[in-house]
C-alpha cells in the first residue's frame, strides 16, 4: 500500500504564499464589462452584467523609461481584447459590443497605470 505524504508540501505553499503577499504586486487590473440579460443566477435572479478581470504584471517594466510605459500599454491593450472576447459576444445587447468593451476595459485600466508610471517617475526623477 502506498502513502502520499502531502503536509510538507503544504506547509511550504504556505511559507511562499506568505512571502508573496508581503511583497506588493506590481499588476493592474483590466476589467471587461459586458451589459446584456444573460440568463440567471442559481437562485432565479436575473444576470444583467457581466464581468471579467484580467491582470497585467508591470514587475518586469521600467515605468520610467517610455519604452517601459509603451510596453505597458501595449500589454493592457492585449489583455483588454483577450478579456472582452471571453465575454459572449455572440449575445446581442443594446449598446454593447466587443469593441466598446475593449475601449472601455483599456480606458479604466490606463487611468490606473498612470497613476502607477506618475508614482514610479517621482520616485526615480530622471537625473
Amino acid at each position: 500500500m502506498r502513502t502520499t505524504h502531502f503536509v510538507p508540501l503544504v506547509a511550504g505553499l504556505a511559507i511562499v504564499a506568505g512571502a508573496a503577499s508581503a511583497q506588493p504586486m506590481e499588476v493592474v487590473t483590466v476589467e471587461a464589462a459586458r451589459s446584456a440579460p444573460s440568463g440567471q443566477s442559481s437562485y432565479g435572479v436575473p444576470i444583467r452584467e457581466v464581468t471579467l478581470k484580467s491582470r497585467v504584471s508591470y514587475a518586469d517594466l521600467d515605468l520610467t523609461s517610455a519604452t517601459g510605459a509603451l510596453t505597458l500599454e501595449n500589454r493592457i491593450k492585449d489583455t483588454a481584447k483577450a478579456t472582452c472576447e471571453q465575454i459572449k459576444p455572440d449575445i446581442p445587447a443594446e449598446g454593447s459590443s466587443t469593441e466598446k468593451c475593449i475601449k472601455d476595459a483599456v480606458d479604466g485600466a490606463m487611468k490606473e497605470a498612470q497613476k502607477v508610471i506618475a508614482a514610479k517617475r517621482a520616485a526615480h526623477p530622471a537625473k
